[in-house]
Formats: C-alpha cells, structure tokens, sequence
C-alpha cells in the first residue's frame, strides 16, 4: 500500500519545520561551543582556534606541531587523494577514521580530503590539526532541491509495487532499497514493514540527495582511498556503495575502541560481506604455523568469557550483566536437569536456544539471507517450532531489544505467537549465559557472536544469513528456507562438532579476539555513547606526547597489509 501526494508531502512540510528548527538550536549550541570573537579570526587565519574548550585547544595546538613537518613533506601537487569521511558525531568515530586515513596518506603519498556534514566545525578544526586542507561538504541543500529529490522519491516508490520489490531497487549502480530499508528499520525500530510508511519516502530522498552531491567529487578527485568507520545506513551507505562502483577501495574500522583491524573492500561483488569474514589466507597461515597456540589461547579467551570476566565479554553481554547487577541480582549457572525441573520440562528431550539477535541494527551487513529481515526470520521460526514437540526450546532476546528501544521486541513476538506452548519458553533472566554450553543439544542463531562460540564447545549451530565465519566448516548455513525448516524438524539428528570442526572455531575466535586487535597508541579508549569530552582530549594530550612512531603497531601492520594485499590487517608478529 502506498501513500497518496497529498499525505506524503504532508510529511514532508513536518519534516521542513524540523529541519528549521535545527538551524535554531544550531546556532545555541555554536555559540555555547565557539569563541564568536576567535572565529571570525579563524576565517582570516587558520591559526586561530575558535573552540572553547581549552583542553581541545591544547589538543589541536599540540597535534598541529606534531605533524607539521610531515604535512610538508606530501607532495602538494600530488593528483592522488584519500578521502577521509567523517559522517557519524562521535568523537572516537572521528579521531578513528582521521588517523587510519592519516596513515593511507603517508603510504599512497597523496593528499587527504575530509567529507564532514556542513558546518561540523569541530570535525573540521581535529582534521585541519593532522594536516587536511581539503573538504568536501554534505549538507541539507535548499529547500527546492530538497523538494526536487523528494518528488523524485515519490515517484520512484510509486513505480513499485511491494516492499520486497523496492528493496532490490537500484540506480547508477547504488541499491537504494537497501539503504533506505536498512536505514528505516534502525531509527524507526520497527524491525519489519509490509506497506510504505511515509519515513520511507524522506530517507530515499535523503539518499538521493547524497548521491548527487557525493558523485561529483569522484570526478574531480582521483580517490585511491575511502576511509569509513560506517557503512551502513543514510548517508553512510550511500558514500559506501559510491566508492566501491567507482574504482575507490573502502578501508573499514572492525573491532572495539583503540583496539581494532582495517577491513579493505576492492571488490563491488563483496560490498555486502561481513566486514569479520576473515580470508582463507589467514587460516592457512595460522594452521601452518602456530596452530596449536591458537587452538589453546581461543579456547582460554571463550572460557573466560562464559565465566563472566568482563574484558572478555562482547559488549552487548557486559553491559546487559551490568545492567543485571544494578538491580541486585545475580545470574546462576545451572546444568540441563536444574533447567529442566525449574522449566518442569522432560530432561530427556533435547534443549535448542534460540538467540535472536539485533533486530533492527545492521540488518543488511550481510551478502545473504533467507529471510527479509530479523524479525521475519524470527516470527516464521516461531510459527514453525510450534509443531515441533520433541524439542524444548529456549527463547533469548538481544539486549539491544531494550537498548534501542525497538517497537516490537523478541518477548513481545514470543507472547503473540506461542505463548501457550510448554516447549517454548523464555530464557530465564537469572540464568548465566555459562549454563548455555552444559544444556544445548544445539544453538539457532543468525550473524552474531554465537556462530563462532558455541561450535568451540562442539555445539553445532544453525544460522540463517550470512555470518562472521560462515563457509568454515563448522556452521550449518541452510541455502533456502524449506533447507531450514527442515533442519528444524530434524535437529535432534545433529551430531556434535569433531575436533577439526572444534579447532577451526578457535582458530577463527583467535582471529577476530587476537590476531586483529591492532593497537592505536594515537587513540585513547572510548566508549560507543555520550563521553566526557574533557577527559576524552586529556588523554589524547597525553598519548600525543608520549608518541613514538616505531611503536605504531596499527600502522605498521597498515603497510604490511598494503604490501600483501591483505583483506584485513592482522598482528603478524603473532605469526612468529
């Protein structure tokens, strides 16, 4: 069902009011942030730093100095650019990406140009500090073009018939569908639609008016280089999907904090891949050399993270825990007859976990899947489990479910459906998730960590899309959906992992919690959300001026992946 002109330009006059209002607030929140005095200085001499803050001031002062003698040593007349995007308003997103893009600068010897959404003063002032002159700028446009690119939405939408039809949409080589889709799920939290809700049409617009701002630039510069910390999402994806048809290759952050890999993408035919799928170059590598020590570390690091030792948790498990802990309850580690008789379930049956993932975030970061999306996958599971009574079934939301406030949720989805089935049931708040290995018979999961965890404890698991480790052996990837609910039915037959199948799991957990956990010493820890700003520049003060370049283990395996072509790049010292 699509909505009529009328109802959708409705939408879309709400949406000017917004976008006026934002200049508002705006204008408040520069002036509370910048020295009007200092900026009108500034756009006479760059020297002059317009900021507030005096810590971020003696950030940028100092970082000046420190670069300065290799900002002159590039070549200014060099016709070879990276471009530096910056797009999320994250402190570490920005000081992420300005250092691997610094890094690509140095190695290509070319020059850097920053993509900052218009009027990002501060992006552009920590830019300018590592030598970047050069920007490009996405903005709101005015309100004509805004009405051109939206019309032009209206009709694009209009020429299709169903959501699953829109999704495949593409133009110029850019699937729009997907990035418009994905984007609605994330920030409506509405993790399915069958019908063309009006937010659809302003974020296609949105898109459209990224793409036609962007594509220009690739024209006038010759790009060797993008460097994105996200790719998904609007205007993220669009930037993302741009680059790769027009020849540029994607450099990707992939980890946590100050401690991360670059993830390369050359190929368009690879755009939607995991940036976690690890090249069978790797694997080799490791098995021929230091197999054993990897098999032993991988093994300590997921036992240690199933007996709760928080710089071993994934995030989302350490701050649900946390959350858990605040409230003054604790979480028992339980074999499978305890689970049994709390559940008064047949201990003779075998137990099957369903882990729902994310339902709303990152839906699309994947080359495949059976089903549309989360919440559809996990609905037809639940209808077909129904009828499957030799097994018992545990039920386990994502703690993103309540993180992202997502409008329909897995328990709400559970209620709904098979709420009156005694062999489906909720996981128990006030079990571990330690317990999990002593019970399962085997794990249902879709692209997060579970696909490479539970297979080191020899537990096969079932998945749906594209993962991290799909195609290694050790996971059960169904190539359609009758393939899947056959499984279903059958899962009791599944047979425990062999030990190879074991090893290669701890082999890729080596991987993504060792082997590419490169260390950014011009980067202090940070978390994901709101940070202390002040604390945040001390310590990237300090950092500053403790830095020693042959000390740089980012950079250095950076030139080593460069030289080798490596699809990320990984600590080869532990090859040794």
């Amino acid at each position: 069902m699509r909505n009529s002109i009328i109802i959708v330009t409705f939408f879309f006059l709400k949406e000017e009011i917004k976008i006026q209002i934002n200049k508002i607030k705006f204008l408040y929140y520069f002036v509370r942030e910048f020295s009007i005095s200092r900026f009108l200085f500034y756009l006479i001499d760059k020297s002059v730093i317009p900021c507030r803050d005096k810590i971020l001031r003696n950030y940028i002062l100092k970082n000046s100095k420190k670069w300065k003698a290799r900002r002159e040593f590039i070549n200014k007349n060099t016709n070879k650019y990276v471009l530096i995007t910056n797009i999320v308003n994250h402190l570490g997103y920005t000081i992420s990406e300005i250092v691997i893009g610094k890094n690509l600068v140095e190695m290509f010897e070319s020059d850097g140009v920053a993509l900052l959404r218009k009027y990002d003063l501060k992006s552009k002032l920590i830019f300018e500090s590592f030598g970047i002159e050069k920007f490009i700028y996405l903005s709101d446009l005015n309100f004509f073009m805004r009405l051109k690119y939206f019309l032009q939405a209206y009709s694009i939408i209009k020429s299709h018939k169903t959501v699953d039809d829109f999704i495949e949409f593409e133009l110029n080589g850019v699937n729009y569908g997907r990035a418009v889709y994905d984007h609605y799920l994330r920030f409506t939290g509405i993790g399915t639609i069958n019908s063309f809700d009006y937010k659809l049409y302003l974020f296609l617009s949105k898109a459209l008016s990224t793409y036609y701002q962007i594509r220009k630039n690739f024209d006038k510069f010759k790009f060797l280089a993008c460097v994105q910390a996200e790719r998904q999402f609007i205007p993220a994806n669009i930037i993302y999907q741009t680059s790769l048809i027009n020849g540029t290759n994607v450099y990707s952050k992939t980890g946590p904090s100050n401690v991360f890999t670059v993830r390369k993408y050359s190929d368009p035919r690879e755009m939607w891949k995991q940036r976690e799928r690890y090249s069978k170059e790797v694997y080799d590598q490791i098995r021929n050399s230091i197999k054993e020590k990897a098999v032993e570390i991988a093994g300590n690091i997921i036992e240690k993270r199933f007996n709760g030792i928080p710089e071993y948790q994934v995030f989302h498990e350490y701050a649900e825990e946390r959350s858990f802990l605040k409230e003054k309850k604790e979480r028992t580690t339980v074999t499978k007859k305890e689970l049994c008789n709390k559940l008064e379930w047949n201990e003779n049956l075998p137990i099957v976990p369903i882990l729902a993932t994310d339902l709303t975030d990152g839906v699309f970061d994947v080359s495949w899947s059976l089903f549309r999306d989360r919440l559809t996958w996990l609905r037809e599971t639940l209808l077909e489990i129904k009828n499957i009574n030799s097994v018992n079934w545990l039920i386990k939301p994502h703690p993103n479910d309540e993180t992202n406030k997502v409008v329909t949720d897995t328990i709400s989805e559970y209620k709904k459906i098979c709420s009156n089935y005694k062999h489906i049931l909720p996981f128990p708040n006030d079990v571990s998730i330690a317990s999990i290995p002593k019970f399962a018979h085997s794990v249902i999961t879709l692209a997060g960590s579970a696909s490479y965890e539970y297979p080191c404890f020899g537990i096969p698991i079932i998945q749906t899309c594209e993962s991290m480790c799909s195609g290694r052996a050790f996971t059960n990837d169904p190539g359609s959906k009758k393939e899947y609910f056959d499984l279903l039915h059958n899962i009791e037959k599944l047979n425990k992992l062999n030990k190879d199948q074991i090893d290669q799991a701890k082999i890729y957990s080596f991987i993504y919690t060792e082997l590419t956990r490169l260390k950014a010493n011009l980067i202090t820890p940070f978390e994901g959300g709101s940070m202390n700003d002040k604390t945040f520049w001390s310590k990237m003060i300090n950092l500053l001026d403790n830095y020693k370049e042959e000390e740089d283990l980012l950079k250095q395996m950076m030139k080593l992946q460069e030289k080798n072509n490596d699809r990320h790049a990984i600590n080869y010292n532990l090859l040794k």
